[in-house]
């Protein structure tokens, strides 16, 4: 079972928060969503509260399979300059572990180099934040370069947790998740 962190943010798109911890709890999973506040809840980039299951203040320094970045405004400029979120990401990308991260949340890459030499996509509205610090940006739902996976919006979130779930469990766990919540790609 791997262990997954979400990494909970004011502004975070609540679809793209839930949909990665939910298909991944569906893949027998281990998440742990942690709130970078001081506080369990959140309010979303839509007003809808989001909850924790504790304080990234509190887990920071364990070790996760998986770490997850969800986008939304005001959820990726924390991410971009929370010196946290950057040690966590970069040392995630460094043991090899995966790191995934979706909509405008690649913009947190940009700060040190996270993203150079790599392929990735985003939220089309921040290709500009981060195309001229990758090796190329791809207009695809989904993009796995080694150990770093990106997606471009909520519309992809489904796309991008079943992707996770294949890396991490196979393909067979994978397809069995799409096809019980009546997904028609893996």
């Amino acid at each position: 079972m791997a262990s997954i962190l979400v990494i909970l943010v004011p502004g975070a798109e609540e679809i793209e928060t839930i949909t990665i911890a939910d298909v991944l709890v569906r893949a027998g999973q281990r998440v742990l969503i942690a709130s970078t506040t001081d506080v369990p809840v959140v309010i979303g980039s839509r007003g809808i509260p989001l909850a924790a299951h504790t304080l990234l203040s509190l887990v920071q320094q364990q070790t996760f399979d998986v770490i997850y970045l969800p986008g939304g405004g005001g959820a990726a400029a924390t991410h971009r300059d929370d010196p946290r979120i950057q040690d966590l990401a970069g040392a995630q990308l460094a043991s090899g572990r995966l790191l995934a991260v979706i909509c405008a949340a690649p913009i947190a890459l940009v700060p040190r180099g996270l993203c150079r030499g790599r392929r990735l996509t985003s939220f089309p509205g921040v290709r500009a934040q981060v195309e001229p610090h990758c090796a190329a940006w791809l207009d695809q739902p989904v993009v796995v370069d080694g150990n770093l996976i990106t997606s471009q919006s909520a519309g992809t979130a489904m796309a991008l947790g079943l992707e996770l779930a294949r890396m991490i469990t196979g393909v067979d766990v994978a397809s069995k998740v799409a096809q019980d919540m009546l997904v028609t790609a893996v």
